[in-house]
């Protein structure tokens, strides 16, 4: 919790509490199976037990490259993995794939990246699962306030604060540091700033793609 003092190598559980409140809502009934540790024999009967309790599995974190990063060799070998990262950041390492009858999603352990890409990714599967017509994101344009550098290749969701000034017109400006790991670009932001994968910057003044957040599943 936010009052205990982290040992050495330890770091704040924000993922699960993030995702938890993203999932309270009356058609969705959320299990907490709880942390899982770094051991390839727990997570696969973790995986196990939870296909069987529930449709979706939703974990964060173990799906990149790294030397304990189990969750998605061992998901492969009981189930299907069908893509494993994509063209975007936050979020590149996001896994999905399904186990019988129950469908999976890995997300990133950085806190920003498990926000994002349940936002884009699993709240719409998690809609249409539930029979709810397909919606698509609502996309304004505004002008940026500000310049913001980026490397082409992958289309970026920055966070951002958008604002209507009295004659109708839409500014945004960044929420600050965009780093992966920096949840206060989240909690301070109301939009996403949408920047497609040829972009290599933008420049004050500059019209963007800016998507609203809906507090709607």
């Amino acid at each position: 919790t936010a009052d205990q003092t982290l040992a050495n190598g330890q770091i704040y559980d924000s993922n699960r509490q993030t995702l938890a409140a993203l999932l309270q809502h009356p058609m969705i009934n959320a299990i907490d199976l709880g942390l899982a540790k770094d051991d390839p024999e727990e997570l696969r009967t973790l995986f196990v037990d939870a296909a069987q309790q529930a449709d979706v599995v939703i974990t964060s974190g173990g799906v990149s490259v790294g030397d304990a990063d189990f969750v998605k060799p061992i998901f492969s070998e009981l189930g299907t993995i069908d893509f494993w990262r994509i063209a975007i950041k936050p979020g590149r390492p996001l896994a999905f794939g399904k186990l019988d009858q129950c469908w999976f999603f890995g997300l990133p352990g950085n806190p920003v990246s498990s926000y994002v890409t349940f936002d884009l990714f699993v709240r719409p599967a998690l809609r249409r699962l539930a029979g709810a017509a397909t919606a698509t994101p609502l996309t304004i344009k505004a002008n940026v306030g500000h310049a913001i550098r980026k490397r082409a290749g992958r289309q970026e969701y920055q966070r951002g604060k958008l604002e209507q000034s009295a004659d109708g017109t839409f500014t945004v400006s960044s929420t600050g540091n965009q780093s992966s790991g920096v949840l206060s670009s989240v909690s301070l932001a109301n939009c996403y700033i949408v920047l497609p994968a040829p972009c290599d910057g933008v420049n004050a003044g500059d019209l963007v793609n800016v998507q609203p957040f809906s507090n709607l599943l």
